[in-house]
Order: structure tokens, then C-alpha cells, then sequence
């Protein structure tokens, strides 16, 4: 199991699993992910949109990948990273985000952390 993430707090706090910690945009997460889906033939265990933070609000995402037991690509964790990508695309073409506070980016990161870190105590076998 892999964590791809480019929230600090998440890669600071994070310790079950391996953590992959990117120094770039929310769009570029997606981007890493859609690679290890097809490169590295991993299956997401997180939705890519998880949350209700619209993708043009905030700047962290964190998500959860396993190996896949096969050498073919997980089609479904493509479509599901492949249509991450396009809504992250439509919400930054509509609206981008507000220069947020240093103060707003801290909680924004938080909501980040509680997500994944509670979604990590419901992913069997981690």
C-alpha cells in the first residue's frame, strides 16, 4: 500500500504506510496516481474525490493505492482517476481557487489529514 499525498501534515503524521510526499499542485497528485495506475499497474483504494471539498477550493489531496495482483491495468481505478482529472479540470477552467491565509491552508490541510488518516483505520489489512 502506497499514500500519495502533497499535504505535509499528512506526510508528517502518517506513519501505517509508506507515504509518496509531492511538492505540487492538487491537479498533479492525480496526475502521479494516474501514473501508478498504469506504469506501476497499482489499484486505488481511495475514490481520487472523496471528500466534499471541491478540487478549486482547496490545496491538499491525499490517495490511498495497493499493488495489483495482476499485470494488466485496474481499468476501473483508471476511470475513476481519469474522471478525478476531468472534474479537477472543469472546477479550475469555472472558478480558480482564492489566495487563501496561511491560517485557512493549515485547516484545509487538516480536513486532508482526518480524512485519509480515518480512512486508513477502515482499509482492511493495512
Amino acid at each position: 500500500m502506497i499514500l500519495v499525498t502533497n499535504n505535509p501534515k499528512v506526510s508528517k503524521e502518517i506513519k501505517e504506510i509508506p507515504v509518496c510526499f509531492l511538492e505540487v499542485e492538487y491537479g498533479d497528485v492525480f496526475k502521479e496516481v494516474r501514473r501508478l495506475i498504469v506504469e506501476d499497474k497499482m489499484i486505488l483504494l481511495t475514490h481520487p474525490l472523496s471528500g466534499s471539498i471541491k478540487p478549486n477550493e482547496t490545496y491538499y489531496k491525499s490517495v490511498v493505492l495497493k499493488p495489483s495482483s495482476s499485470d494488466s491495468i485496474d481499468i476501473e481505478s483508471l476511470d475513476y482517476i481519469d474522471q478525478g482529472i476531468e472534474v479537477y479540470q472543469k472546477f479550475m477552467k469555472n472558478k480558480m481557487r482564492p489566495n487563501w491565509t496561511q491560517k485557512v491552508l493549515e485547516d484545509f490541510a487538516f480536513v486532508d489529514y482526518y480524512l485519509i488518516k480515518d480512512t486508513l483505520t477502515r482499509i482492511p489489512n493495512h
